[in-house]
């Protein structure tokens, strides 16, 4: 038995109106998993090649993974695959939200519909039960009112996954839509037209409520699991960005490349993206932040526009929104494209598509291959704001101009020709999302080879493009330079079709590859379906469910021909921007990657790949009656000579005045900082733990070797050592010395010292006894905290320096992380730290400090020119370098990270870099996991 499923899938034959439950056998379940694997063996295995995709012989097949609606992090996802009406091949679309998991515990690991109904229905799940109840009430309804109408006739705690109107009126781009609780609100199975078929089959929805359990083979181990992993992507600097600013952070990190797709792609800057960008959002139309099923990230955004034209409030806009409604029809207003986005919410519209179809339609109206008597009236004109919230109607209900749209640009272009094909920007007529592949080269292969078309997350390569992230899901995720075609990189491409595409076999978020490794995976796969699966099972089904796509698009006669870019990536270089005068060489790049995947020059699987992968069957299918062209030609669409002057960024060079010009430009990366020309606030260090003590009382403050310490307990104890040092004779100006790894005794030890306003010199532990004397002499010091591990090199040469008095504390050490047995040391001048913390009240004392002229810190620099020296830092020195370098970078994402994110500190502490991570982290109310380096 394998667990993580609920062991039924439901079979509806609308046609006959009969519902049967069936279930594939255990060796099928390892070799496709679930979600878009086991329902592309199953649409493989049931439909014939050639069939309409709106047809009822076509296959429309809901199905969940074995992690859908578990612990693990972002695991509510379902997929959705059929013959696409858009591109007449594979298609497939996931969504997250709450609905696949309220679907999987009403019974059910997905639904296999077949056939076509003789009038609207839809389907009702709950607790192990299924019917099909009559839905004319529902049918010519968008997917909020379904929902609510669905809810207030079977109970609020049902989930509704459903079509809008778009949907019943075939709209060749419709999306199904889920967890629509409110108007404007919605999460989409978005791609490929999944919504059509659904309308095709007078499908209007599935509504599901359940309390049923997913049975796990561990239950304790997957528990344990599945928190560590929350816990690791809750702390990530994923969760920082995309909590903060969303899917839209990514409008700054595409511009800053000159990437980002600008009226129809003529070129990749786009003027005024700052109107649009995640600030834009947060700063004017942001409410609140949305999370889908068991995500700590909150990705999502609740947004209202309050007055105006565009008045509205809804779940929105995302990244893909902004490019497709904003800069690919050049438009820099926010409510509109927001409004944009409520709307194909609710009528069950795909954003990307019917972006990037109005603005095809903008460019033929520019070039005037659309007139006036064409488009009803309306202005196609770059920018029009009123437009992309008009034409969404049309679209959904298919009326004038909007019948044309409601196609897709391939169609399109077909029927408009006139050389319109040249700038339909679609791959295999799936419509490209919002990165340019000019600005970065190894998109375009991503683009052109995924199985169903052009498609950002199939690979997901736009992220470390794009993002300059480390995506630990692939080992080496290097893409070089992006502005180059390295054919090696191609085995990037494959190695994140493979590792991605397990995402939608087991229900999971894409995102969660950029924290989590497939050995996290694999862990959880194995406590949750109780046998042994690893990491390279990971990747081997993986890349099975993809030659299985693959094999599925060769069978609907999908050729290397169709494995290309639109001619404006290939042959129009880009005009402007960090990517100027580049194309995209695609040959380069798909040849290599052919034989990185063991296809032969067609781009077909061979016979011993398809043997390796278990899908032998598969052998006659892919190669028997094709035949073999070994230099296929390129086809090449005829030049169109512009009649008109194609628009680029026409952003006028502000005039700066004042001493500091360069104030202007300054950037972290894509972010535009706040600047000002006032001076940093006057204060000592001890303010910043003295602040985040009060503040924020429950964050841990540190965590060394499995034992973790509060903030108001590392106050407690740095002010009770404070009251220690005072009653030995410690004065302001005078040193302390610290001969202490990374640990918690070395801040206690640090912020003790400054407070009561001596001077702090930090020397490395790993100091020889000549290195000891020569600082410890110089910096005149008299006091010394030292760890017990050093006192007998201290000890050694304590005679020819000044020091008197020494504290010793017990550390522990890579790579045991065990304390050392300790002696007694009976000398009235040495002193267990841990005794003047328990004897001494916390230091209540004013002790004046001026933060511009009192030195805080003595650190000793490397001494690569000479001898060591002393660098005498003030309080302000330090404060005001913590404060201006945090800011640097990360205030953009402060809002994500203050009190509520980690860091591993894993540099010596004593160091001057060290010391100044443990001063942001504390400023900023940050965990510490400390740790030696060679532990990394």
């Amino acid at each position: 038995m394998i667990y993580g499923y609920m062991g039924k899938i439901l079979r509806v034959n609308l046609t006959t109106s009969t519902i049967t439950e069936e279930f594939p056998d255990d060796d099928t379940l390892r070799k496709y998993l679930g979600g878009a694997g086991l329902a592309t063996k199953i649409l493989f295995d049931e439909t014939e090649a050639g069939i309409d995709p709106l047809g009822p012989e076509n296959k429309l097949i809901f199905m969940t993974g074995p992690l859908t609606g578990t612990r693990s992090p972002s695991t509510g996802r379902y997929s959705v695959v059929t013959k696409a009406p858009l591109t007449n091949g594979w298609g497939q679309a996931n969504s997250a939200g709450f609905w696949g998991r309220d679907f999987k515990r009403s019974g059910f690991d997905g639904v296999i519909f077949e056939g076509k109904a003789s009038k609207p229905v839809y389907l009702l799940t709950e607790d192990g039960k299924a019917e099909l109840v009559d839905a004319e009430e529902i049918w010519g309804k968008n997917t909020s009112e379904t929902t609510r109408l669905l809810r207030e006739k079977h109970g609020s705690k049902f989930n509704v996954a459903c079509i809008g109107i778009a949907g019943e009126n075939l709209v060749k781009y419709a999306a199904i839509m889920n967890d629509c609780d409110e108007e404007n609100w919605g999460r989409a199975a978005g791609r490929c037209g999944v919504g059509a078929v659904m309308g095709s089959k007078n499908l209007k929805a599935i509504a599901s409520r359940g309390t049923m359990t997913i049975p796990v083979a561990d239950e304790e181990a997957y528990n344990k699991e599945a928190k560590q992993r929350f816990d690791w992507v809750n702390q990530s600097i994923l969760k920082m960005t995309l909590e903060v600013y969303g899917t839209a952070t990514m409008v700054d990190l595409v511009s800053v490349k000159g990437g980002i797709p600008t009226r129809n792609w003529q070129t990749g800057v786009f003027e005024n993206a700052e109107n649009i960008n995640g600030t834009a959002i947060n700063d004017n139309i942001l409410v609140k932040r949305k999370p889908c099923f068991a995500c700590p990230i909150h990705c999502g955004r609740i947004a209202e526009i309050k007055a105006g034209p565009f008045k509205s409030r809804g779940e929105g806009p995302e990244y893909e929104t902004l490019s497709s409604f904003g800069t690919m029809c050049g438009v820099d207003n926010l409510e509109a494209i927001t409004l944009a986005h409520f709307l194909c919410n609710e009528y069950g519209i795909d954003t990307i598509s019917a972006g990037s179809s109005v603005a095809f339609a903008m460019e033929c109206y520019q070039r005037g291959i659309l007139k006036e008597e064409d488009i009803d009236g309306m202005d196609f004109s770059w920018g029009n704001a009123q437009l992309i919230v008009d034409i969404v109607h049309k679209i959904g209900k298919r009326e004038g101009i909007g019948n044309l749209l409601a196609e897709g640009t391939m169609r399109m272009a077909e029927k408009l020709g006139n050389g319109s094909e040249r700038f339909a920007m679609h791959v295999k007529g799936l419509e490209l999302p919002g990165y340019d592949s000019r600005a970065a080269k190894i998109t375009g292969l991503a683009y052109a080879v995924a199985n169903r078309g052009g498609d950002h997350i199939t690979a997901y390569i736009e992220g470390p493009a794009f993002l300059n992230m480390p995506f630990m899901i692939v080992e080496d995720a290097d893409i070089g330079d992006p502005l180059r075609e390295i054919p090696k990189t191609a085995l990037v491409v494959k190695n994140f079709e493979d590792a991605f595409g397990i995402f939608d076999a087991i229900g999971g978020c894409k995102f969660m590859g950029m924290v989590l490794t497939a050995e996290d995976w694999a862990g959880l796969m194995s406590t949750l379906m109780g046998y042994d699966y690893t990491a390279d099972d990971f990747r081997k089904t993986g890349e099975r469910i993809y030659n299985l796509e693959r094999a599925y698009i060769i069978r609907e006669g999908f050729t290397r021909a169709d494995d290309t870019l639109p001619p404006r990536l290939l042959e129009d270089p880009m005009p402007e921007g960090p990517a100027e005068g580049h194309v995209v060489d695609l040959d380069v790049l798909l040849d290599a990657y052919y034989e990185y995947r063991g296809w032969d020059e067609q781009g077909r699987p061979t016979k011993e790949k398809l043997e390796e992968l278990d899908l032998g069957w598969l052998i006659d299918t892919v190669h028997t009656g094709v035949d073999i062209v070994k230099n296929i030609p390129k086809e090449r669409t005829q030049q169109i000579t512009p009649t008109i002057k194609i628009e680029t960024s026409t952003q006028k060079t502000k005039e700066i005045k004042g001493e500091k010009p360069w104030l202007e430009s300054y950037q972290i990366g894509p972010f535009k900082l706040k600047h000002s020309m006032a001076p940093y606030p006057e204060m000592n260090v001890y303010k910043f733990l003295e602040d985040t003590a009060e503040k924020f009382p429950d964050i841990v403050a540190c965590e060394y070797s499995g034992e973790e310490m509060k903030y108001p307990e590392l106050k407690e104890k740095v002010d009770r050592l404070a009251s220690a040092l005072v009653a030995l004779g410690v004065k302001k100006g005078d040193t302390v010395a610290t001969i202490l790894p990374g640990c918690p005794e070395f801040i206690i030890a640090d912020y003790a010292v400054m407070k009561i306003g001596a001077i702090h010199v930090p020397l490395s532990i790993l100091h020889k006894a000549d290195d000891l004397q020569y600082e410890l002499k110089e910096s005149k010091t008299k006091f010394a905290i030292c760890s017990y591990r050093r006192i007998e090199r201290l000890n050694e040469i304590k005679s020819e320096t000044n020091v008197k008095t020494i504290i010793y504390t017990p550390t522990k050490l890579f790579p045991d992380y065990e304390y050392p047995d300790m002696e007694e040391i009976l000398d009235e001048n040495y002193y267990l730290m841990s005794d003047l913390i328990e004897k001494y009240d916390p230091h209540t004392e004013t002790v004046e400090i001026n933060p511009k002229e009192d030195i805080a810190l003595l650190p000793f620099t490397g001494g690569t020119t000479g001898q060591p020296k002393g660098t005498m830092l003030s309080h302000y020195n330090i404060t005001s370098n913590v404060r201006q370098s945090i800011h640097w970078m990360m205030d953009p994402l402060k809002d994500g990270i203050i009190g509520k994110s980690s860091a591993v500190v894993c540099v010596p502490i004593f160091h001057a870099y060290g010391h100044w991570a443990v001063h942001a982290c504390i400023s900023w109310g940050i965990k510490m996991h400390l740790m030696d380096s060679r532990d990394i």
